[in-house]
């Protein structure tokens, strides 16, 4: 169905009323979510997807408190394509997750694709499916929503409100998985039907998203920061808003 020059007009006008109404209050309006996939590269920065572009991020190990401060390299976002990432033929990425190993997956839909970190290129033979040969006991072969290496030789899986620990070294989704989202597992974590992505900062620190918000957990007391969730803004993560 065609739409007049008219109604295109007019449709254009209420967008950018409901964009002012947003600024007038001081916020910053973010379409759908902040981010789709990231990860912690291991070499002090981190990576973050969305759509066709990818931001590189400025990580530190003795980061304090939130993000003021760090930003967005210098002449991010960029295009994902095959020359920032060799042998990648994807864009608008389910999940990412650095092993720990040298080895990184990029997931969509019910395929990964291997990238050797080192080598900065995707593995020969790449993609391939997730199956119970590749990823043994990972329960969701049609896709995943979030996954994130914990630093401890275990990899968290999430899809809707479950999630799995899978143990790296073995090869193999631990015993007992899937198991929901909820505050006896995840202390603190109050969004229990699925989240956006996670990334381990490295610092004793992970980063749940969802929409435009995150919530900060501590690695080490296995519970939700205290006035968590924030929104994603220019202030808490800079370079990160309207990309």
């Amino acid at each position: 169905m065609k739409t007049s020059k008219g109604a295109t007009i007019v449709i254009g006008a209420l967008f950018l009323l409901f964009v002012g109404a947003f600024a007038a209050h001081g916020e910053t309006y973010i379409p759908q979510k902040a981010i789709g996939a990231g990860a912690n590269w291991g070499n002090g920065k981190v990576y973050f997807f969305k759509g066709d572009h990818f931001v590189r991020y400025s990580a530190r190990p003795d980061l304090e408190e939130d993000l003021m401060g760090y930003r967005a390299d210098p002449g991010y976002p960029k295009a994902i394509d095959k020359t920032t990432w060799p042998g990648m033929i994807w864009k608008d990425i389910d999940a990412v997750i650095n092993m720990g190993n040298g080895k990184a997956c990029f997931f969509k839909g019910g395929q990964f694709i291997r990238y050797d970190v080192k080598a900065d290129r995707a593995d020969p033979g790449c993609p391939q499916a997730i199956n119970e040969q590749t990823w043994p006991g990972l329960p969701w072969t049609d896709g995943i929503d979030a996954a994130v290496y914990w630093g401890n030789g275990k990899i968290f899986f999430f899809k809707g409100g479950q999630y799995v620990r899978y143990d790296v070294e073995k090869h193999r989704t631990d015993s007992g998985y899937p198991k929901s989202i909820n505050q006896r597992n995840w202390p603190g974590m109050i969004w229990t039907s699925g989240i956006d992505d996670v990334i381990f900062w490295g610092n004793g620190k992970a980063y749940f998203f969802k929409d435009y918000e995150y919530i900060r957990y501590d690695v080490n007391e296995d519970r939700a920061d205290p006035g968590y969730p924030k929104q994603v803004n220019r202030q808490t993560w800079p370079g990160l808003v309207n990309w």
